[in-house]
């Protein structure tokens, strides 16, 4: 996919990103069962080894463009805080939780972070406080979570802090790293700082992993799912960047409400989830329907 491609159109790169990032819950998944991965230490691992590669696939591609991959020294600290954030608050949560709730549930409750950058930005951007479209957008959107953690009924179901509870917290950890990205990475290369963010935590968590005894066996078949994971990182950011560079932002982000649809609709095809419950639809409404508030321009 050229760049004049993607200077005029939106909808099918956004379409790809969306697709590959909503796949993201129901492949991890997938990996703890092909691999037999149930300990704390082996998750860590596995997305260690992810982030990793994934993040020596970015600077690969910025090599093979003729982009400069060494970072000056300035950009370290925004490096470390990104990585700090993104990858290793966030998906140290991520991994936790997804082994102990649903597909589903999982890709709705993710969806939630986009809530959470509109909420802190208000605290930290003078210039991006919260209006009361977006106010709407956010509540509309956490009803949407009530939904999809009720029960039949809407009564109580069983809700795990290990599972729902961690899913949650990863939402929040995305939503300061937006935030914290937008905050330090002004004037600097994006794929730059993504690349050596999600190297550098990727080595973090796979050492935190390895010294904890979490090994695992990496069998061809979870090397292939495991190369899937990277590759979905690194070109899905790429690609998502590349969209930001020549597109308006509100006119991009406004496509995050389909991450959590075809999350679901993935999780039914790879997991066999019963996704099209009237909680589970009701949810997605909700939750689709709130980011498109708070991503809507004017």
């Amino acid at each position: 996919m050229n760049k004049s491609f993607i200077q005029k159109n939106t909808l099918i790169p956004a379409l790809i990103c969306t697709i590959l990032w909503g796949s993201a819950i129901p492949v991890v998944k997938t990996g703890y069962e092909l691999l037999s991965i149930t300990d704390t230490f082996a998750k860590f691992t596995f997305a260690g080894y992810r982030f990793a590669l994934a993040g020596i696939l970015v600077l690969l591609l910025m090599k093979v463009q003729n982009k400069p991959i060494k970072p000056e020294k300035s950009a370290w600290s925004a490096i470390l805080m990104i990585c700090a954030v993104q990858t290793v608050l966030q998906y140290v949560f991520y991994y936790l939780g997804v082994g102990n709730t649903s597909g589903v549930r999982g890709s709705v409750l993710s969806a939630t972070s986009t809530f959470f950058s509109v909420i802190i930005a208000h605290f930290v951007f003078v210039t991006d406080k919260l209006t009361f479209k977006k106010t709407i957008g956010c509540i509309i959107g956490f009803l949407g979570v009530i939904a999809v953690l009720s029960g039949s009924g809407f009564g109580y179901e069983k809700v795990k802090i290990t599972g729902e509870g961690f899913m949650l917290m990863s939402a929040v950890g995305q939503g300061i790293g937006a935030v914290v990205s937008r905050k330090v990475a002004k004037g600097k290369d994006a794929m730059l700082l993504t690349g050596w963010q999600l190297f550098i935590g990727g080595v973090f968590l796979s050492v935190v992993g390895l010294l904890g005894k979490g090994e695992i066996n990496i069998t061809p078949k979870g090397f292939i799912l495991l190369l899937y994971l990277a590759i979905l990182s690194a070109v899905a950011f790429s690609l998502w960047t590349v969209m930001l560079k020549y597109h308006p932002v509100a006119k991009v982000t406004v496509y995050m409400f389909l991450v959590p649809v075809f999350g679901s609709i993935l999780s039914a095809v790879i997991l066999n989830e019963n996704v099209f419950t009237i909680k589970n639809l009701i949810a997605l409404i909700f939750v689709c329907l709130g980011i498109l508030l708070v991503n809507k321009q004017k």
